[in-house]
């Protein structure tokens, strides 16, 4: 089976005259775990726009997967659109999707909406089996069993991040203004890998530097401290994500930078309980703002 997996980008991200670093800070990783689920014999590439131009006249596969997000969803669909027209089946998911299924659905053949962990897996069987259906839901939040994120589908020299990596998914809280309890309504709305699994896939990236990019890699207190544990020897620098509470909690600060803790980037929210979540019922009201912090910063 051939596959293309398509990151689409904003015009301004591939033009010649300006082109945003930011857009070639982190490769794909959403689209090389999905490649991980795919068989030894089957041909897939990842394509993210905002590094390398799709060649689409020369591109005919069995399956096209793509990733839109709000500010490139209509460079997505010009693409689903056209894959669709020469009859290759095209599935779409992510962010921009769950939020506008029926959007989404009017340019794809198959729109999963959610994590795609647990669905991506039997959406491929049916596809395989002829029989994929129009919609898949994902109600089953785990990634025990994740198998290897297939770098060796992305070209490390085009990212200035490339050894970014993903230990969990979510969030233990629940702020307003957060995209997160849209995104994972219907099931866990966070869960980690294991801790072996994480340390398996640290060991697979090469050089020191580590950039996390969860959304809260502090967010489970005896998940964080086994991998800080499991990092010791390592000789790692990382850099990460987390509220002000989780950095400031009794002690946490100096087992990170024994592990090798170059940056933590934290938002502050109000606190009426303990530190560890933010507050007891772990929400904030509809009129708290949240406040950013300047990154924090120490060396190993």
């Amino acid at each position: 089976m051939r596959v293309t997996m398509v990151l689409p980008a904003l015009t301004e991200a591939t033009s010649p005259l300006f082109r945003p670093v930011k857009y070639a800070l982190f490769p794909p990783l959403g689209l090389a775990t999905l490649a991980g689920y795919l068989r030894d014999d089957d041909e897939v590439r990842i394509w993210d726009e905002h590094v390398q131009r799709l060649r689409l006249d020369d591109d005919r596969p069995d399956l096209a997967v793509i990733q839109p997000y709000i500010t490139s969803a209509r460079r997505a669909y010009e693409l689903a659109d056209a894959y669709r027209s020469r009859g290759v089946h095209v599935v779409m998911g992510g962010l921009h999707v769950t939020s506008l299924p029926d959007e989404a659905a009017a340019h794809a053949d198959t729109v999963i909406t959610g994590p795609g962990e647990d669905v991506w897996p039997e959406f491929l069987a049916d596809f395989r089996r002829g029989r994929p259906r129009p919609r898949y839901h994902s109600t089953q939040r785990t990634l025990t069993g994740l198998p290897p994120i297939r770098r060796d589908l992305i070209d490390r020299r085009r990212y200035l991040v490339p050894n970014s990596i993903v230990v969990s998914r979510g969030c233990p809280h629940h702020c307003d203004f957060c995209y997160k309890d849209a995104f994972f309504a219907g099931g866990r709305s966070f869960y980690t890998q294991t801790v072996d699994a994480a340390l398996a896939e640290i060991d697979r990236l090469p050089g020191r530097h580590l950039y996390f990019l969860d959304d809260h890699l502090l967010g489970n207190r005896r998940f964080t401290e086994a991998l800080f544990a499991g990092m010791a020897g390592m000789r790692r620098l990382w850099q990460a994500a987390g509220t002000v509470d989780s950095v400031l909690a009794p002690d946490c600060w100096s087992r990170r930078s024994a592990r090798g803790c170059a940056a933590c980037s934290s938002a502050s929210r109000p606190s009426t309980a303990a530190t560890w979540p933010c507050s007891a019922s772990g929400r904030t009201s509809a009129a708290t703002t949240p406040r950013w912090s300047a990154a924090c910063t120490t060396r190993a």
